[in-house]
């Protein structure tokens, strides 16, 4: 698999919904219908970027508040788990950003039952911000800052 990040188009939808359904997935990612992420594509707010595979992905992530200076990293998911693909997926989106875009911070939500992505944000410089009131989420944060300071240490 190459890790070049993509930009993502309509015609990629079908593999974004095929992984955002992986068994499992429906307790940490979750899923949207076509519909609505035909909306969320169209929106001059968010960005669809991903790992190509062949003729599918490998990968995908949503980016929302594009605009702002915190973007929300609204949906990560991977084909295939324990193959590092996530990792490398989180650091090119970083990369993206703070390269990219004049955004100054990325924030997201993670399950609290997701401890393998937890410790991945937090390996690649994300930090706890604070947890929903219902305690089934913890939302993060890395600034452009930390981002900068985790990636020229190692």
């Amino acid at each position: 698999m190459g890790a070049e990040l993509a930009a993502l188009t309509a015609d990629d939808l079908p593999e974004v919904m095929r992984i955002e359904r992986t068994p499992g997935y429906e307790q940490v990612v979750g899923s949207w219908t076509r519909e609505e992420h035909e909306a969320e594509l169209a929106s001059p707010d968010a960005r669809y970027l991903g790992f190509r595979d062949g003729d599918g992905l490998a990968g995908f992530v949503i980016l929302q508040k594009f605009r702002e200076p915190a973007i929300r990293l609204r949906r990560i998911a991977v084909g295939e788990v324990e193959r590092g693909t996530g990792t490398r997926l989180v650091r090119a989106v970083l990369r993206w950003v703070f390269e990219t875009t004049p955004a100054e911070a990325v924030t997201l939500g993670v399950a609290t039952i997701n401890d393998r992505a937890h410790h991945v944000y937090l390996r690649e410089g994300f930090v706890d911000d604070y947890a929903d009131a219902d305690g089934t989420h913890m939302n993060m944060i890395v600034t452009r800052e930390r981002w900068a300071a985790v990636h020229n240490s190692g």
